[in-house]
């Protein structure tokens, strides 16, 4: 049985949810495949069928090593690289004894530019997980220039907008294969039509933000989720919302768009400005409202809101959630199997 392994990323609950959405098709198809990183939980793994690999983090930097940026990114080639880090040490050497002892056809990158690098240096098949935003920096551009081959989790369509990378994206495998969603589920009990506030674990990056919508839309009661107030499984949350204000990341978008709700779209800070790109070019879309602060002060949460719901969500179906969990193993399976370029039926993405 063909084993392949998928690194995910320990910030934010998107890049496991992908490991278990996309692993989970590949299980189906008789592979086995392991998911390594940080903060795993393996029971909640082995219920699809995946295998789980923990990883020690990389963080923070003891008291006494140097963690200036220059020891930390090797002068701007590395994003996370400390010189003389326990963590760091532990974390690369249990990856490699993992490459060694399992020989996986490839290995899933979700997203790190040193574990893609550590792969590719092993001679094991990398193939990178694109993130929004600009990624024109080194570290990306070393990585990409590594990968067998990238995934990205869009349309097609929205690529130009969306990503923006130093190496050309006519000279990668890039295969993009639709928002990467989990199933969708009915809506749970409701009684007066409430409003969906999505904040992140880490909430808002203005904490007033939630109190300032609900105030503003008094006629919607507002289910506000935050680090202090958190569940499990959001979907039957969204699936019964008249209208979801979220952050910009890529998982609260997935579900919103397999849920097809009205959506406002709140970009907070993020490196390489992710979330901006993603907001931008879903309003250019017309599949969502953007909030940013200028448009807060312009048009006010009630406007935005009240656009977002005069809006709908049927337009979400350009997001082409149907099939892209299928669509992203096919296309691993080629770069597992050698079966020539990832992305030779669907060059930068399908649609």
């Amino acid at each position: 049985m063909s084993t392949i392994g998928w690194y995910a990323h320990h910030h934010g609950a998107g890049h496991r949810t992908r490991a278990r959405v996309v692993g989970a098709e590949l299980v189906a198809r008789g592979l086995s495949v392991t998911v390594l990183g940080s903060g795993l939980d393996a029971e909640v793994l082995a219920t699809d069928g995946l295998g789980c690999v923990d990883l020690p983090l990389d963080h923070p930097v003891a008291p006494g090593e140097d963690d200036s940026e220059v020891e930390a990114t090797a002068r701007g080639l590395l994003h996370w690289a400390p010189l003389r880090q326990e963590g760091l040490r532990a974390r690369m050497a249990r990856i490699s004894a993992w490459l060694e002892a399992e020989q996986p056809s490839l290995l899933v990158v979700d997203v790190s530019t040193e574990v893609a690098l550590l792969a590719r240096l092993h001679g094991i098949p990398v193939v990178l997980v694109a993130q929004p935003g600009d990624r024109r920096d080194e570290p990306h551009t070393l990585a990409l220039r590594c990968a067998s081959a990238v995934l990205a989790p869009w349309p097609g369509w929205a690529t130009e907008s969306l990503w923006r990378t130093a190496v050309p994206h006519a000279e990668l495998d890039l295969v993009a294969v639709g928002g990467v969603a989990r199933a969708r589920v009915e809506p749970g009990e409701v009684g007066r039509p409430y409003g969906l506030v999505l904040a992140g674990g880490e909430g808002f990056d203005d904490p007033g933000t939630a109190g300032e919508i609900e105030r503003a839309v008094p006629e919607l009661d507002w289910v506000v989720l935050d680090g202090r107030t958190w569940v499990t499984d959001v979907r039957s949350l969204v699936a019964g919302s008249e209208v979801v204000v979220a952050h910009g990341g890529q998982n609260a978008v997935a579900d919103i768009a397999r849920h097809q709700r009205p959506a406002v779209l709140a970009p907070q800070r993020r490196p390489h400005a992710e979330q901006e790109h993603l907001a931008r070019a879903l309003d250019a879309a017309g599949l969502a409202v953007p909030a940013d602060p200028v448009r807060v002060q312009q048009e006010g949460w009630a406007g935005l809101v009240a656009r977002a719901r005069s809006l709908g969500g049927e337009g979400w179906a350009r997001w082409e959630c149907d099939g892209a969990a299928a669509r992203a193993a096919d296309a691993l399976v080629r770069v597992a199997t050698g079966a020539g370029s990832a992305s030779t039926r669907r060059k930068v993405g399908h649609g």
